[in-house]
């Protein structure tokens, strides 16, 4: 038998009031795990009133735990005194969980909202992002990588290591095999020369609706995460959100076209980017087999995989979404309401292509438009941000009454207080996208290299931050009718997972290298 008190603690990640009872942001629980009555196989033979039958064993073997939960929330010193009160399992109100397997530790689950199909049987393969750990091979232009990466190789033996910031799994003197661009370079960065080339640079998703850029080279990352770059391809799409924590306010899901980093979608991650395919030239789709099928018999029209991408962003990239499930997502599952009306699933998917356009810069998304870049929106720079180095902005401010943005001596506006204070799951997009472009820069430093920054404030950072404008002021824009369409959606006829084929198990594991793959291991 199992007991699980979850403690909860993800409060100030997700926005919510719920403390944690330690000062880290890892949730925290107790658990209690308890076998009776049969005996251990090789137990001694000393003891036979305790050696349970070999048949009996075996049958317990197959046999889930019973499962019961139970949750405290709220203050910390409201938790501490409540497990100070405990003087035994009947002081806790305890909840059954269903079998092991089918939902883990949780408690059973009532409502329309859990007969819908999880995302992630929908999209059965999900994959962490890449994880550096370190934080110099990423920044808001190549310019200052290729810096970096000069002042790396300028540095000889011990201060060499220490500015590459050694781990134990990657090391100046390692040598990993591995090539992530078909550039790939074997020599250990300990025996590189002075002069060598830098790798091949490329954007990067670092956080939502921040494309960086990236030194794309597999001895600089503890976790390159070699199947995502297999798999990357002009069409490739990720979907990425918090499968399996909590989620705060804004959207569930947040999209890009450019690998992502393991904490892209608020700062925090786990096993959450969801490639649309499993191959770089889109030849297999990440998608249930049948599911394309049977929504095309059911909307009599055929659905391609991108228009079923599509439609799962126009209906889970909202904040009316997250808050209205707030409860029901406590479970970590996020399931998606697919509606049985062609003419929602239409309107819904255009939304979502709309959206889809808008946070990735994928032009394929639009094409029945014909934009190839962000359209203008109503922010405009009224006031240059100086581009001169002793006048690099180390701050910004925002004016709600006069609704304008400051960057150093520069101004932005109209700048609707809607815009400025969107967030993903407790991430504020725009201040985080700003904070990395300062002169100091926003995070924790991992090395020295760090400490080389942009020498200036470019004209492209100004694009970059009206673009960014201009996605947020749209997307803000599309929420009324992306919340009329959910509603209807939702209380309509939806496809239940009882409908669905079970995921085959292969599917839930990363595709297998092709010949083609090769130049990649």
């Amino acid at each position: 038998e199992i007991w699980i008190l979850d403690l909860g603690g993800e409060g100030h990640a997700s926005g919510r009031d719920d403390d944690n009872v330690f000062a880290i942001r890892t949730p925290v629980a107790i658990a209690v795990a308890v076998r009776a009555g049969g005996a251990a196989a090789g137990q001694s033979a000393k003891a036979p009133h305790r050696t349970a039958s070999s048949s009996a064993l075996a049958e317990s073997a197959n046999q889930p735990a019973k499962v019961r939960y139970a949750r405290f929330e709220g203050a910390r010193q409201g938790k501490l005194d409540a497990l100070d009160a405990i003087d035994g399992f009947a002081s806790v109100r305890w909840r059954d969980c269903p079998d092991a397997w089918q939902a883990p530790f949780r408690p059973a689950a009532q409502g329309d909202y859990f007969r819908w199909p999880l995302l992630t049987d929908l999209m059965p393969w999900q994959h962490s992002g890449v994880q550096l750990k370190r934080t110099w091979p990423i920044a808001p232009d190549a310019d200052t990588l290729e810096r970096r990466w000069r002042q790396l190789l300028r540095r000889r033996g011990a201060r060499r290591s220490e500015a590459f910031r050694e781990t134990g799994d990657r090391t100046t003197a390692g040598s990993y095999g591995l090539a992530l661009t078909g550039r790939g370079d074997p020599t250990p960065i300990a025996n590189l020369p002075a002069n060598a080339p830098m790798p091949e640079a490329r954007r990067y998703a670092y956080r939502s609706f921040d494309r960086q850029h990236l030194i794309a080279d597999a001895r600089l990352m503890s976790r390159p995460r070699p199947d995502l770059w297999r798999i990357h391809g002009d069409r490739q799409l990720y979907l990425t959100g918090l499968l399996t924590s909590a989620l705060g306010g804004g959207p569930a899901l947040v999209a890009c076209a450019e690998i992502p980093d393991l904490h892209h979608f608020s700062g925090r991650g786990a096993k959450d980017a969801i490639p649309l395919y499993r191959a770089a030239d889109a030849s297999a789709a990440n998608i249930l087999p049948g599911l394309l099928e049977a929504l095309s018999q059911a909307h009599d029209r055929p659905v391609s995989a991108e228009d079923f991408a599509a439609y799962a962003y126009g209906a889970l990239a909202h904040p009316g979404f997250a808050a209205r499930y707030q409860a029901e997502l406590e479970t970590r599952q996020l399931r998606l309401p697919l509606t049985k009306n062609a003419a929602l699933f239409a309107e819904l998917r255009a939304v979502g292509a709309r959206l889809l356009f808008l946070h990735t810069y994928a032009a394929r998304f639009r094409q029945d438009e014909g934009l190839s870049r962000i359209p203008p929106g109503t922010a405009k720079c009224v006031k240059a941000v100086s581009g001169e180095a002793a006048n690099f902005p180390d701050a910004f401010d925002y004016s709600v009454a006069t609704r304008t943005l400051r960057v150093g001596e520069g101004e932005f506006t109209p700048v609707a207080a809607e815009v400025y204070e969107f967030q993903v799951s407790g991430l504020q997009v725009l201040r985080s996208w700003l904070r990395f472009r300062m002169k100091q820069g926003a995070g924790r430093k991992s090395s020295p290299l760090d400490e080389i920054r942009p020498q200036r404030w470019t004209a492209a950072f100004t694009n970059d931050l009206l673009d960014l404008l201009w996605v947020l002021e749209a997307t803000v824009a599309l929420q009324p009718q992306q919340a009329r369409l959910i509603d209807a959606v939702v209380a309509g006829n939806c496809l239940l997972a009882e409908d669905l084929p079970p995921v085959p198990e292969e599917l839930r594991k990363p595709p297998k290298p092709r010949e083609e793959d090769a130049a990649l291991l």
